[in-house]
């Protein structure tokens, strides 16, 4: 699921970098309008994937452990209730998706050419400093916007982990939830350092990765 997610991400913000004619980055800035839109474009989409992280959301749930037995299974079972239950939290997918990939992208170039920058970094290897940069880079807004939308992941998974029942807004929700978690930020965040933990290391390798494959294949484009 997260691999997928990734690939899309990645994959079709490119494409609508071309789509859109954005100047290229770098040497140009991808702190532009143009970049921005092809961020949220592809976080657009990324959010049709929203029957997956349905499933997965349900196969973690405690109450569904009999219920599931595996991913096909849930799919097959969901189908029963009607195709819009594959779809319970698309909303909040869909602005947490698309904000934080508009965050992500415009901002992942101009930090990096100021990691990049920095005269410990400057004297190293070009291959190491792109590395470091795109490390830094994505470690830090990875972590970063993560925590600022943890929320939201809280609101769609207390959407998500119900099956079969009425259909609740975001809004219904996140009062719901604010009062489960005793009407504090601190309640609402809970757990949030593991997440941001975790985001700080995959990120990193995400979009490091990322750039060594792009660097690897940039000859072969035309």
């Amino acid at each position: 699921m997260r691999t997928t997610s990734r690939a899309l991400m990645y994959g079709l913000y490119d494409e609508f970098q071309i789509s859109l004619k954005c100047p290229h980055a770098p040497p140009n800035s991808s702190f532009s309008i143009c970049h921005a839109q092809a961020a949220f474009l592809s976080g657009v989409c990324e959010a049709m994937l929203c029957p997956l992280e349905r499933v997965q959301v349900l196969l973690q749930t405690t109450k569904f452990h009999d219920k599931f037995k595996n991913t096909l299974h849930a799919f097959s079972r969901l189908r029963e209730y009607g195709y819009r239950e594959y779809y319970r939290g698309f909303s909040v997918i869909l602005v947490r998706n698309s904000l934080s990939n508009t965050l992500f992208f415009t901002l992942r170039d101009p930090l990096k050419q100021r990691i990049v920058d920095l005269p410990q970094t400057s004297r190293l290897p070009v291959s190491l400093q792109h590395w470091i940069g795109d490390f830094i880079a994505g470690s830090l807004l990875g972590a970063t916007i993560s925590t600022a939308f943890f929320p939201l992941g809280v609101i769609k998974n207390h959407m998500q982990a119900k099956v079969g029942v009425k259909y609740d807004s975001s809004i219904q929700v996140f009062r719901d939830v604010w009062q489960l978690r005793n009407r504090s930020l601190r309640g609402l965040y809970l757990g949030v350092h593991l997440n941001f933990t975790r985001s700080l290391v995959a990120w990193g390798i995400i979009n490091s990765m990322y750039g060594i494959l792009r660097r690897a294949l940039a000859p072969f484009e035309k």
